[in-house]
C-alpha cells in the first residue's frame, strides 16, 4: 500500500498481491484504487486456427477518496491502469460514483456459460458488499461485445444460477450485436466475402465460436441462438426481451452505411444499429420510456485518429453520467 501524486511513475518493485490499494492525490481531484487481479495462463481457442492469450481476471474498482460512492458505474472490460483517469472516471468521481472495470480470463468473452457471469456477479458482489455500495443504483456499459456482456448479465439474474440477483437501475451500449441469428449469418458473409483483412478474420472466429458453443449454425439450433440473443427480431424480441422491461437504457450508434459499403462492403443488415434500434422499439412498445436509442454523426474516430463509426467515443461521458443520475 503507498501513496502518489497522479501521473508519477511508482519507484518502486512492482507488487504481485491479488489485491492491491493504490491512492492518489492531486489538486482537482481525489480518489482510491484497487486493483483485483488473478493471473492467468494459457489459449482461448475461437476457430480451428485462431486463439487468443488468456488475461488476467479480476477487476479494478475508482472510489473517492473517502471510499464512499452513492452508486456504481460498471463497464465489463479490463482497465488495469490504477495511475491515470480519464473524463468518465473523473466525472463519476466528481458526482459521488464509484467505477469498476470487471473482466473474466476471456477480453473476448461472450457469457455462454453460467460460472462465467456468476465470476463476475461475485466480483460485483464482493465490491458493493465491502464498500457499502448500494445495490439499486448501478449503471452498466459497455462498447461492442462488452455492450452485450452488459445486457446478459441482468438475464443472468433472473435465473437460480445466479446468487446474488444483481440487477442495473440502468444500461449504456455502445454498437453492441444483439440478435445472432442475424449476427452469425453476417460474420459468415464477412468470412466468405474476404473483403477486407480484420473484417474476415472476425467473421471467421466470430461465426465459428457461436457454432462451437451454440452447438451448430442457426439452421440446424435455432432454440440455442434465439435462447442465448438479449434480442431477437426474427423470435419477436426473443424470450429475454422481458428482462429489460423495467431498466433504463440507452443504445447509442453512429449507422454511417456509406463508410460500411465502402470499406467493408456491409450494409444494415450487416451493422449492429439493427439489432439497437429493433430492441429499443420493442422495450418502448412494453412501456419502457426510459430505452432510448441515440444515433450519431461523424463522431466515430479510433484512439489513433482514424475514422471508425464503431467507437465508444461516439458517447457523451459526461452526459451519460448526469442522466444516470437524474434518473428516479
Amino acid at each position: 500500500m503507498y501513496s502518489k501524486k497522479r501521473q508519477t511513475p511508482l519507484n518502486m518493485k512492482p507488487c504481485y498481491l491479488i489485491l492491491c490499494l493504490f491512492f492518489f492525490t492531486s489538486s482537482a481531484l481525489c480518489q482510491t484504487v484497487i486493483n483485483h487481479e488473478i493471473s492467468s495462463t494459457g489459449k482461448i481457442v475461437l476457430a480451428p486456427d485462431i486463439a487468443i492469450a488468456k488475461i488476467n481476471s479480476g477487476y479494478t474498482l475508482w472510489l473517492p477518496e473517502n471510499q464512499t460512492a452513492k452508486g456504481l458505474v460498471v463497464f465489463l472490460h479490463a482497465r488495469r491502469d490504477t495511475i491515470n483517469s480519464n473524463e468518465l472516471i473523473d466525472c463519476a468521481l466528481e458526482k459521488g460514483l464509484g467505477v469498476l472495470y470487471a473482466t473474466t480470463d476471456n477480453q473476448l468473452e461472450f457469457f455462454f456459460e453460467a460460472e462465467k457471469m456468476a465470476e463476475i456477479e461475485g466480483y460485483l458482489q464482493e465490491v458493493l458488499s465491502n464498500y457499502s455500495i448500494p445495490k439499486n443504483n448501478l449503471l452498466f456499459c459497455g462498447m461492442s461485445l462488452a455492450g452485450t456482456r452488459a445486457l446478459k448479465l441482468p438475464i443472468f439474474a433472473q435465473t437460480s444460477a445466479s446468487k446474488h440477483q444483481i440487477t442495473p437501475k440502468a444500461i449504456v451500449v455502445c454498437d453492441a450485436p444483439l440478435d445472432m441469428v442475424r449476427f452469425h449469418k453476417e460474420a459468415s458473409k464477412a468470412a466468405k466475402l474476404n473483403f477486407q483483412a480484420s473484417a474476415a478474420n472476425e467473421g471467421k472466429w466470430v461465426s465459428a465460436y457461436l457454432e462451437s458453443n451454440l452447438d451448430g449454425t442457426p439452421n440446424n439450433n435455432l432454440t440455442a441462438y434465439i435462447n442465448y440473443s438479449p434480442y431477437c427480431y426474427s423470435a419477436n424480441g426473443g424470450k429475454n426481451l422481458l428482462s429489460f422491461k423495467n431498466i433504463a437504457i440507452r443504445a447509442y450508434s453512429e449507422p454511417d452505411v456509406d463508410w460500411w459499403m465502402e470499406t467493408r462492403r456491409k450494409d444494415y443488415y450487416g451493422m449492429n444499429v439493427i439489432d439497437l434500434a429493433a430492441m429499443i422499439n420493442e422495450l418502448n412498445i412494453l412501456g419502457n420510456k426510459q430505452a432510448e436509442l441515440i444515433l450519431t454523426q461523424n463522431k466515430g474516430y479510433h484512439p489513433d485518429g482514424k475514422r471508425h463509426p464503431h467507437s465508444w467515443n461516439i458517447v457523451d461521458e459526461e452526459e451519460i453520467i448526469e442522466w444516470f443520475i437524474s434518473l428516479k
